[in-house]
């Protein structure tokens, strides 16, 4: 019999929990390519359940299989994002369809009017929401820091760029730097797709510190090119490393202001970034960052650095009430698969 419920973190005990993360965590190493480690987000929900996540399970025989959470975008409230993953010993038996259903019926009552979520192209993933819109095509690509990567990294950060240099800081921005930083993490929505993922947001010292706050878990590294005649930030680009022994690096938001950018400094920033990440993270042997496909500028940047394409993935949409909810019955059992 296939049960389906709301996941309380409160209320869990610490093996159903890490039953939960361990399906979870194989699930974003399948669609990610980067195997990570189950106990990094046991550790992050125990520590901040509040966070306006929502999230359920399924179970077989009183088993955990299949597990899912619902975030609310920022960038629409009327939108929530979803990654659900079903266990590979519970796959087409109409588990997934069933946790799907029980979430459609749960979220739509409060509010969530349509449903994002990121599928690998090509996969059962993707037949799973053939119905669903395609809203961008991402490439994730992956970095590795072998030796041939980081000898071309030394020769491009060893390009001369006068009037300009690259300085790096973990956790919190210099308080000289933190408004010139805002300014240009608020360019990061100039790429192609931008705003279907984050929201445009004020950029202030304020912003920027909250934004560091948000980082809890991971540690945090950011590269900048400072541009000399002004001491302000003009380019700037972020990764995360996972607190609890990750392997590879999470490579986020890059963004260089309109009036400094076809120079180069966006690759010999990115060069110098990598070189750094490895000095201060030997530990993590590669780095991976999604693209728009559309991102053209990016792409190219990235190639230059070393990055390859790993897979392609699928930023989908489908509304709320479009999805089926018939046969879930009361007390929260789903239709057997």
């Amino acid at each position: 019999m296939l049960t389906t419920e709301e996941f309380e973190v409160r209320e869990s005990g610490p093996e159903e929990l890490a039953a939960w993360c361990r399906v979870f965590a194989d699930g974003q190493a399948e669609l990610s390519g980067v195997a990570t480690e189950p106990g990094a987000p046991a550790e992050r929900l125990r520590a901040g359940p509040g966070d306006g996540v929502r999230r359920w399970a399924a179970r077989e025989a009183g088993r955990i299989c299949a597990v899912a959470d619902l975030r609310p975008q920022r960038h629409d409230p009327a939108v929530g994002f979803l990654r659900l993953t079903v266990a590979p010993r519970a796959r087409c038996r109409g588990t997934g369809a069933a946790l799907l259903a029980r979430i459609a019926a749960e979220a739509g009552d409060r509010g969530t009017e349509r449903i994002q979520a990121l599928v690998p192209a090509g996969t059962p993933g993707q037949r799973f929401v053939r119905r669903w819109r395609v809203m961008l095509r991402l490439e994730l690509h992956e970095q590795r820091l072998d030796r041939d990567v980081l000898r071309r990294c030394h020769e491009l950060a060893a390009d001369p760029h006068p009037g300009y240099r690259v300085v790096s800081w973990q956790r919190a921005a210099p308080a000289e730097w933190a408004p010139s930083f805002g300014r240009v993490m608020g360019h990061v929505l100039d790429a192609p797709g931008a705003e279907l993922q984050m929201a445009s947001r004020a950029w202030d010292t304020a912003a920027v510190r909250a934004w560091e706050a948000e980082m809890a878990g991971r540690r945090l590294l950011v590269s900048a090119v400072v541009h000399l005649p002004s001491c302000e930030v003009v380019g700037a680009t972020v990764a995360t490393v996972a607190d609890t022994g990750a392997r590879a690096a999470d490579q986020h938001d890059t963004a260089v202001l309109p009036g400094h950018r076809s120079g180069g400094l966006a690759r010999w920033m990115k060069a110098r970034h990598t070189l750094r990440l490895h000095e201060l993270f030997p530990e993590a042997g590669s780095v991976t960052v999604t693209v728009n496909r559309e991102n053209a500028p990016m792409l190219a940047v990235n190639r230059m650095i070393g990055y390859r394409l790993v897979r392609e993935r699928l930023l989908v949409e489908t509304p709320t009430a479009g999805i089926p909810t018939a046969g879930i019955p009361t007390g929260g059992t789903g239709p057997n698969g």
